[in-house]
């Protein structure tokens, strides 16, 4: 794939604009850098004196010929001008050497012969470009992101395309460059950035890098620089000096993950996410409230977890432990912040103000003494529109976005949510403004951060994975939807069975277990099977009472929706238990089969809720697909099981009330249930089928008694004209 780059530096303006010194020099040095390291088919400069066509004609060529399903890079430097307009949101525009400007009381009110942010932005869009990077040293530079770009990312990116863009300074500010030195302040800080000095082990500079360089030598400069990404990072400058080779200890610890997220502890095995860590940085500057929205298996809770957290300084920020919604979002809140709450009076008023007080964040954060920046993760908010309970859905989401209401809040929130529930948040207009504004979607992994999630873990242990290996993987991952979870999953089965004497992971294993794919679905497949499953090859078959618990285990497990799409609902581990019956050895030999068996197969995870309660979930949602018997089970009795969740709802509605008569199941929902109930009391726990016998006895008992009032009227009725009718024939004479 061939590249192709744009310089421009021009020092010759007209007498409304000062002419410039530094940008012609600022300009053949970053040219002399990429024509040395950056593999350029062909590099464009224009410096010095540069009219309106011959640039707007520059950015033509680029964009629209040249860089066409390739790789392009734009650098300018110069002056850039505000125009005001009538409703106060000034235009940036590129100044060119024939550029006229029309003013009112100083302030710029017109131009012409600038080339406007916007519509570059425009022709940016329209272009077919495989990568674009573009670096802006001048003043009001960032409008281009802050105003343009921004607004309308998600219609001018793809996420087939990688973009990468660095402004010197925000939309209000200026780009400063001092006399005693060669070159602009913004530029020495670029220069210092794509030097070898700053290149990785492989001898590149990528974008990600580059940003993280370039805000620490201007950093008390006066200039802020701003940065936006999108899709992998782009490799700028390549040096091909011999590096020496770091070599590491050999050591035993898998650096995989198999299907859990990546946490805080494995922060030095998780590669690949620079750039998006960056993004919510900047996201967090911004405002106190982060969505952070993509597919199931892009990465989303270890890109916080591992990429985000450690990144922030733990003498300044107060990491509170992570939740989910859950079925109940109010209590896991309250669980959450109840430390700064001690005693129960205090418990009290914290419950309070959850649930009743309308404005309740100002003496929420007033309790929150113990740093001066506290962040709530909010992980598989999802959950909110599967399995939360209704009412608390509303005040659960305005307690979250009324984050952004409080000037300077030291209270910070991150979501993490898959993207297929975008839909659901439009009705809750708060958080659809939040989202709109602040997303950060998690794009694909490709290219050199895709290989790096492969082989750095191993190179930081010790090992090597097989050149063929990698590129094996690298080929089956693009045909893979929500490839991450299978990845990491083969991985950790690759780890288990690697070359002891090599320490290298290889090819020939990888085709062993049939591949991306075949690694889960063959290591679910002999959890299932057989009790000696960790054996190479097990013999030891489970009976047909495990496997049948097994199968019901894991349908509970998941939630079914319209349609094919499921999400997994963890369960309490008594409701699981309950599978078994009254039988308390039967009771015993299911929670070892759970413990011993699926969670120590890593196909289940286990933990406690706020309350203590031992939970249940599936360990990743790849499951649902991965795991070719699974997804034959969701098959069966869908609607059914649509039932089943149905009434799963009422019931904790019921317990959450207190067991009140007037939130027992009723109506339309009561008679499909009864007349379903053969089939759906398999489906159902010991609390469900009591619920239903309450649900169906109560209402007997009110058609009872209806039928008893109606019954009583009647005879009233009927007594009265009997009574009417007699009077009338004593009367008569």
């Amino acid at each position: 794939m061939a590249r192709y780059a744009l310089v421009v530096g021009i020092t010759d303006y007209t007498n409304q604009l000062s002419n410039l010194t530094k940008p012609a020099t600022d300009a053949e040095a970053v040219e002399r850098v990429l024509k040395a390291h950056g593999d350029f088919e062909d590099i464009a400069v224009l410096k010095g004196k540069v009219s309106t066509n011959h640039l707007a004609e520059a950015f033509k060529t680029l964009l629209q010929q040249q860089a066409v399903k390739n790789e392009a890079l734009i650098y300018f430097t110069g002056h850039g001008i505000p125009v005001s307009s009538s409703l106060g949101r000034p235009q940036a525009y590129l100044a060119t050497s024939d550029l006229t400007i029309f003013t009112e009381d100083t302030k710029i009110v017109g131009q012409k012969g600038g080339i406007s942010l916007a519509e570059l932005n425009e022709l940016i869009k329209e272009s077919d470009l495989s990568s674009l990077v573009v670096l802006l040293d001048c003043c009001h530079s960032g409008d281009f992101l802050e105003r343009n770009l921004i607004e309308k990312s998600l219609t001018a990116f793809s996420s087939q395309r990688d973009y990468y863009f660095i402004a010197a300074c925000r939309g209000f500010q200026q780009a400063y460059a001092k006399k005693s030195e060669q070159h602009s302040i913004f530029t020495t800080a670029l220069l210092a950035g794509l030097s070898a000095e700053k290149a990785n082990q492989h001898g590149q500079v990528t974008s990600a890098d580059l940003f993280g360089c370039i805000s620490a030598e201007l950093k008390g400069s006066g200039q802020q620089p701003i940065q936006m990404g999108w899709g992998s990072s782009i490799t700028l400058v390549t040096y091909n000096h011999q590096r020496q080779v770091q070599t590491f200890e050999v050591k035993e610890e898998c650096p995989y993950q198999g299907l859990k997220a990546f946490e805080t502890e494995q922060k030095q095995f998780f590669f690949g996410r620079k750039q998006v860590v960056r993004t919510i940085l900047e996201k967090l500057a911004q405002k106190p409230f982060v969505p952070i929205i993509g597919p199931s298996g892009s990465g989303k809770s270890s890109v916080v977890q591992a990429g985000l957290i450690p990144e922030l300084d733990d003498s300044v920020w107060q990491i509170l432990p992570p939740i989910k919604p859950g079925f109940q979002p109010l209590q896991e809140l309250r669980g959450v912040l109840k430390a700064f709450f001690p005693g129960a009076k205090k418990e009290r008023l914290l419950w309070e103000l959850i649930t009743e007080e309308p404005n309740p964040l100002p003496v929420i954060l007033e309790h929150l003494t113990r740093a001066e920046k506290f962040l709530l993760i909010v992980d598989q908010f999802e959950e909110l529109f599967t399995v939360s309970v209704a009412e608390d859905k509303q005040r659960f989401i305005e307690l979250l976005t009324q984050v952004v209401e409080m000037s300077d809040s030291q209270l910070k929130v991150v979501i993490t949510m898959r993207s297929d529930f975008l839909e659901p948040c439009s009705d809750y207009p708060s958080l659809n403004k939040l989202i709109e504004n602040q997303l950060v979607l998690m794009p694909r992994i490709t290219g050199v951060d895709l290989k790096e999630t492969i082989t750095e873990p191993a190179k930081l242990q010790g090992h090597s994975v097989e050149e063929r290996l990698v590129l094996k993987i690298l080929e089956d991952v693009g045909k893979e939807p929500g490839y991450l979870p299978l990845m990491e999953f083969a991985l950790t089965r690759l780890w288990e069975k690697r070359d002891q004497q090599k320490h290298q992971l290889t090819l020939e294993q990888y085709e062993n277990f049939q591949g991306l794919t075949g690694a889960l679905n063959f290591h679910a497949e002999n959890v299932y099977l057989y009790e000696d499953y960790r054996q190479d090859c097990p013999t030891q078959e489970r009976n047909e009472q495990e496997k049948d618990w097994i199968g019901q285990i894991f349908l509970r497990l998941v939630r079914t929706g319209e349609g094919e799409k499921d999400t997994r609902q963890r369960q309490p581990k008594t409701e699981l238990l309950a599978i078994a019956g009254n039988d308390e050895e039967q009771q015993q030999a299911l929670s070892e089969l759970l413990d011993e068996g699926l969670v120590k197969g890593r196909l289940l995870v286990a933990g406690k809720d706020e309350q203590g309660k031992a939970w249940i979930d599936l360990a990743h949602e790849a499951l649902i697909e991965g795991w070719e018997r699974f997804a034959q089970w969701r098959q069966q009795d869908r609607d059914l099981r649509r039932l089943s969740d149905r009434l799963a709802d009422v019931l904790r509605e019921w317990l959450n009330k207190g067991e009140n008569e007037k939130y027992l199941m009723q109506g339309g929902l009561l008679a499909e249930v009864r007349e379903n109930w053969e089939k759906l009391e398999f489906l159902s726990s010991p609390q469900a089928k009591n619920f239903y016998q309450c649900s169906d006895a109560y209402e007997q008992h009110q058609i009872a008694t209806l039928e008893k009032a109606l019954t009583e009227s009647r005879l009233r009725e009927k007594a009265l004209q009997w009574s009417v009718l007699i009077i009338s024939t004593i009367v008569v004479p």
